[in-house]
């Protein structure tokens, strides 16, 4: 059972709605005009405005929840996502099911894979459902996952443990500032002298960046560390901690502070246990950690904003157990997530033995100067995605590696759509790393993925950081017919 309790709801259906321009719709492609019939089976989804209190102030965005209020959506493994999305924005949108297989057409990438659904419409999304995990869902139109667009999808396996309490951390970023005025401002000519990207200042190299905004608030299930989220857990109790890192800009450390855990999962997909108190996570990446509580008391899990002061955090607390008060901020900054971890990582089910047929090297380049993220020289236009060309080409059955090189003084999370992914390279070292659909490729740094070509279609291959895939880095992967 999925556990995750709030104090109070924040949730509103309606609400304010917040001008067109202000949402950052860019809407060139074709929409959707007709209302959807529902079928009695559907689970039913809607995109919406709400409001949402934010350190004491009240925040108009958008949600992603049931007809009965509920954000996110569970289902087992190979099991129909038989789900209608209806639009009630005040402008079009698409939600792309973030770790999930699905067929090309319903990958939700407007302009690419499917028409925007216009407000007051609905589409009909029908797919078995694959692969089993956390995974979770995001609109893919213009600037929206700013505007915490975004909720869990969670996938469960029949062997998933049933004596174990499943708590879902949702890890986020916010800001009363315009998505579309953050991205103008950062579009701006830096007013630094010294740009990333290896340029050069007094003779030394510039220093690597790790945040291109600072948010107002960060933000776990929607709440921030002023008022937390607080789950009652069981005396001695074991649990699955599902965390996702939905953030439109922030990595974090996840911290489990005093509690030892073991990592099980990276992206859904399992990877031999790795014991420990403090993991990285990027933006988009999922991890599973099982932790065995040790008796009664209130234990802070807390996600430490990389490079930085900021936290958020969650309280498992057993009942009746007195609970502190724990600041924003916290006394030292985070440093800079690394590939430790993830060299150390080893897939319980890995890909099959196979040569490689076909390598691409996808150059991660640009700056915070220009604020321009090419790659390969290629700046993607995400308003017209169908007329741009693929860098990648390839033909059903094989396997494909893809070589991300860091160019950049700035870490890159790449996202592949509809697949998942070995780890098998990083910096010429190999290995048989984990599973994955987002990868972290830190500056300076090479990292080799493999996956098997078994889902036609033309596929986004992007980075994760919102502003960054505005900025044009992004490609695509493209199925020869």
């Amino acid at each position: 059972m999925v556990h995750v309790r709030s104090r109070r709801s924040f949730l509103a259906s309606g609400g304010a709605c917040v001008g067109a321009a202000l949402l950052s719709c860019r809407d060139k492609a074709p929409m959707l005009s007709t209302e959807n019939p529902t079928p009695s089976n559907a689970t039913r989804l809607r995109a919406a405005m709400r409001t949402l209190e934010v350190n004491g102030k009240t925040a108009t965005l958008m949600g992603l929840e049931q007809a009965n209020g509920k954000q996110g959506l569970s289902f087992v493994v190979n099991q129909p996502f038989d789900v209608l999305l209806e639009n009630k924005l005040p402008v079009p949108t698409a939600i792309h099911w973030h770790g999930l297989h699905p067929p090309n057409k319903q990958d939700g990438v407007p302009g690419l894979t499917q028409p925007v659904i216009a407000p007051n419409t609905s589409t009909l999304y029908n797919f078995p459902v694959q692969p089993s995990g956390t995974h979770w869902m995001h609109s893919h139109q213009g600037l929206q996952e700013a505007f915490l667009l975004s909720a869990p999808l969670i996938v469960h396996d029949p062997s998933d443990k049933g004596d174990e309490q499943e708590i879902i951390l949702f890890l986020g970023d916010f800001s009363f500032t315009s998505p579309s005025a953050i991205y103008s401002k950062l579009r701006k000519p830096a007013a630094k002298a010294m740009a990333m990207g290896g340029n050069m200042a007094g003779g030394k190299k510039a220093k690597p960046d790790a945040n291109d905004f600072d948010y107002d608030a960060y933000l776990i299930n929607d709440r921030t560390l002023l008022d937390p989220d607080v789950v009652q857990v069981e005396k001695n109790g074991r649990v699955r901690l599902r965390i996702i890192n939905g953030s439109s800009g922030t990595n974090f450390f996840v911290s489990l502070g005093d509690l030892q855990g073991e990592l099980i999962a990276t992206d859904g997909m399992d990877v031999a246990p790795v014991s420990g108190s403090r993991f990285p996570l990027a933006i988009a990446q999922r991890i599973d950690v099982r932790v065995q509580l040790p008796g009664e008391g209130a234990f802070p899990i807390l996600a430490y904003r990389e490079g930085a002061t900021e936290q958020a955090g969650v309280i498992l607390a057993t009942r009746g157990a007195p609970i502190k008060k724990l600041p924003p901020k916290n006394a030292a900054p985070a440093g800079l997530l690394t590939l430790d971890l993830e060299s150390r990582l080893v897939a319980a089910s890995p890909l099959a033995p196979k040569p490689i047929d076909q390598s691409f090297d996808l150059r991660l380049q640009g700056n915070m100067a220009r604020y321009a993220w090419p790659i390969n020289g290629i700046v993607f236009d995400t308003a017209d995605p169908s007329g741009q060309k693929a860098q990648v080409r390839v033909k059903r059955g094989q396997r494909v590696a893809l070589n991300f090189i860091n160019e950049t003084g700035m870490s890159h999370p790449m996202h592949l759509h509809g697949h998942s992914f070995q780890v098998i390279e990083i910096n010429g070292k190999s290995l048989q790393g984990a599973l994955r659909d987002t990868i972290l490729v830190p500056p300076r740094t090479s990292v080799t993925v493999a996956f098997d070509a078994n889902n036609p279609g033309i596929w986004y291959v992007h980075c994760h950081i919102l502003w960054h895939l505005a900025a044009g880095m992004a490609t695509l992967v493209q199925y020869e017919a």
